[in-house]
């Protein structure tokens, strides 16, 4: 219904009956016409008020942008109940055992018993029954300017996401240590976005399980299921890929379009893939994020006993070339000599110090979510044009064609995907709490000096075997 095509019953009976009327009288030809003319004008005014009266009924420009910006907040809409935690007084020590030896069975159904103890284990997670890491005990002063002052109505600053794929094996350190991270940072500034792909393991239900405590704790959570498989035949991994992390961020990028949302102007997006890591970790890059004022933060994840840097394909130093040297024949003896062309940052990584880079991921990123919102950037696979790369080169690439190329990686945060992994990784490469607060870590050398522009060239590694140069911007 829009325009002036509102014809309501009064309207038409009264058209008719003047139609009627001027069709009974034999008028001459001046006279007809003027009758004709008395009609139509008639028809008109009635329909103008007819439309002036109906008008507050009907959604006009105005109205319409007024009832969007007083709308539910998406965010307000992510917490679905509001119902008291099932999980005080539990504790998750007896059923640890148990719960371990279900992980390990190729085949297994949980049932609901199964998933509320998974659930409550994951809001009473003790990292010492589960991962076995010597997380701190206690969370440092060093960040609590990451906890935004009390607010009447808080603003959701801190966007964590996700896509989990079969991620029984490491859901109750991952999801503990994120809940125990929005506890300290304040829940009501913190939002959740899982992406879940195809699980056969009981992903899905443990994260499921987990809306009414988020909801209990004031978290908005989006939890959705997407079945595309980056590893499929004749699909595009780097595509898929690049759809799944945007897919994870659509709630963000919808609050941030709405005039009056809940987020906070400097809002952080953290990223995180399916690894085992400490409270201290995710702080420690949100803390050099803030304190250098950086557009992008990354970890360091480790393969088997410490020995190489897992994220080599996607990473590069500001000489553009690998962080350690892989060879053609995609070995990674070289893999102790870091950042071995790029004397600075060679000495950083010496002494654990932040390192700009031009790209990385690690396993765990934070960013700045305005370049996001405003459509600046997204996860995107390479041109026809461009080197094939992943897609946190890609989007690298695309920040620094932005001149946000603040990109920062931290040796102090060491992460790995399973659980023995992440204890050699932090028994060989160290602790955030033991390496920020070691004597030899100086606060002054700790900030970077920016370099502006990216590295003349850049490395092309398609395949390990496959390795040539090229602008990077």
């Amino acid at each position: 219904m829009g325009g002036l095509e509102v014809r309501g019953p009064k309207y038409q009976s009264m058209e008719s009956a003047l139609r009627l009327v001027g069709s009974k009288i034999n008028w001459k030809p001046a006279q007809r016409h003027l009758v004709q003319l008395v009609i139509a004008t008639g028809g008109l005014l009635l329909t103008v008020w007819l439309y002036l009266n109906l008008a507050p009924a009907l959604p006009s420009s105005s109205s319409s942008s007024s009832s969007s910006s007083s709308s539910p907040s998406i965010m307000d809409q992510g917490i679905q109940t509001h119902n008291q935690t099932q999980c005080i007084d539990f504790d998750p020590a007896p059923v640890s055992e148990k719960l371990h030896s279900t992980i390990k069975l190729e085949k297994y159904t949980y049932n609901n018993e199964d998933i509320s103890e998974f659930v409550c284990s994951i809001m009473n997670h003790d990292m010492n029954l589960t991962a076995k890491l010597d997380c701190s005990a206690s969370i440092d002063s060093r960040y609590g300017h990451l906890r935004p002052s009390p607010s009447a109505s808080p603003r959701i600053q801190y966007y964590f996401a996700l896509d989990l794929y079969q991620a029984m094996h490491i859901i109750l350190p991952l999801m503990g240590t994120i809940i125990e991270t929005m506890r300290y940072l304040g829940p009501e500034y913190c939002a959740l976005s899982i992406v879940e792909g195809r699980s056969t393991d009981g992903t899905y239900a443990i994260l499921a399980g987990l809306k009414t405590e988020l909801a209990a704790m004031g978290v908005p959570y989006f939890l959705s299921r997407s079945y595309l498989d980056p590893k499929a035949s004749g699909e595009n991994r780097i595509t898929a890929l690049s759809h799944l992390r945007n897919l994870a961020l659509e709630p963000l990028i919808e609050e941030g379009n709405k005039k009056h949302g809940r987020l906070s102007a400097n809002s952080t997006i953290l990223f995180i893939n399916d690894i085992v890591l400490c409270p201290e970790d995710i702080l420690e890059l949100l803390h050099q994020r803030v304190l250098q004022s950086a557009t992008m933060t990354c970890a360091f994840d480790w393969n088997a006993n410490g020995g190489s840097f897992y994220d080599s394909w996607v990473s590069r130093s500001m000489s553009g070339n690998l962080f350690f040297e892989v060879t053609h024949d995609s070995q990674h003896w070289l893999a102790d000599d870091m950042f071995f062309d790029h004397p600075d940052s060679a000495s950083r990584w010496d002494h654990s110090l932040p390192i700009q880079v031009y790209s990385c991921w690690g396993g765990m990123v934070t960013l700045d979510a305005t370049p996001f919102i405003q459509g600046k950037v997204k996860f995107r696979s390479s041109e026809k044009d461009e080197c094939y790369m992943g897609e946190p080169m890609t989007l690298a690439k695309d920040l620094w064609g932005q001149d946000l190329g603040k990109i920062l990686a931290v040796p102090s945060v060491n992460v790995a995907y399973e659980y023995d992994r992440a204890r050699d990784a932090k028994d060989k490469r160290g602790y955030v709490d033991k390496i920020v607060g070691h004597t030899q870590y100086s606060k002054e050398e700790e900030m970077v000096k920016w370099q502006k522009a990216p590295p003349p060239q850049v490395k092309c590694m398609p395949v390990f075997g496959r390795q040539w140069w090229t602008t990077p911007v």
